[in-house]
């Protein structure tokens, strides 16, 4: 799935809500919450990048090692991290590269 793919799904709002549970589900295995409209109401691309930001920022006060444990469970391969750590916009990075991993396991999950 590429960003272009992701953006035309992206207009089907039962997949957006999908993938918001989906990312809901994971962070939550942190005890990081979203606002309760995250599960009920459907939400911009850019408004769930920018939550997902907020999140990052609260695990990354609890040290690396959270982080690490975080994208695992998503399953961000560890060199994409590694691409990703130097980056200017590294929270930005980070959390469009959750979204898209979210967004393709509820793509796969209605495919097979």
């Amino acid at each position: 799935m590429n960003d272009e793919s992701l953006i035309s799904y992206f207009s089907n709002e039962d997949f957006v809500l999908k993938t918001q549970h989906q990312i809901h589900k994971d962070f939550a295995k942190f005890n990081l919450e979203f606002p309760e409209s995250f599960v009920f109401e459907v939400w911009t691309k850019e408004q769930i990048e920018e939550a997902i930001q907020e999140r990052l920022k609260e695990i990354i006060k609890f040290g690396e090692t959270r982080l690490l444990q975080l994208l695992y469970t998503i399953d961000i391969p560890e060199n994409q991290f590694l691409n990703l750590v130097t980056a200017p916009d590294f929270l930005v990075s980070i959390s469009q590269a959750i979204l898209k991993r979210e967004a393709m396991k509820v793509y796969f999950r209605s495919k097979f």
